[in-house]
């Protein structure tokens, strides 16, 4: 089964690189593009990281801690990174081939920023559920 989960968070990832990689469309250097992949990928970790640890801050896991925070980070880093990366690729493509006027790219980043902390504020609190949860199996178990 855990072979399962890493095979489909790995999945998830290739599909988010994919993704983010073809809505920059063929006109932008392959330098670029990955440099918007790695970029991208790197925001996404570092806010899916933060809201873990809020969310978990005053709960103790003790041994299994990291091995939880690490699946629930890798599981959603590419979940978040496929609902907002293609999307500001797309409209930085757009914008950087003059098809995209500079307020409506502005509007369009805001939107999906706005979306993207909509989906933070949501996953904070799952966080808190599932470690909550987990904690409670430790203890019941002990």
């Amino acid at each position: 089964m855990e072979l399962f989960i890493y095979f489909c968070i790995l999945a998830l990832n290739i599909l988010t690189v994919f993704l983010t990689y073809k809505f920059l469309g063929n006109d932008t250097e392959k330098k670029e593009k990955w440099i918007f992949v790695i970029v991208g990928f790197a925001i996404m970790y570092m806010l899916v990281s933060a809201v873990y640890w809020l969310s978990t801050k005053n709960i103790d896991l003790g041994i299994g801690a990291s091995t939880a925070q690490n699946l629930i980070t890798f599981a959603f880093v590419p979940v978040n990174g496929i609902a907002v990366l293609p999307f500001i690729a797309r409209s930085y493509y757009y914008f950087k081939m003059g098809r995209l006027q500079q307020n409506k790219f502005k509007n369009r980043i805001i939107l999906l920023v706005v979306i993207l902390a909509i989906i933070l504020i949501i996953e904070f609190f799952y966080f808190k559920n599932i470690q909550t949860g987990i904690l409670n199996i430790i203890n019941a178990k002990g």
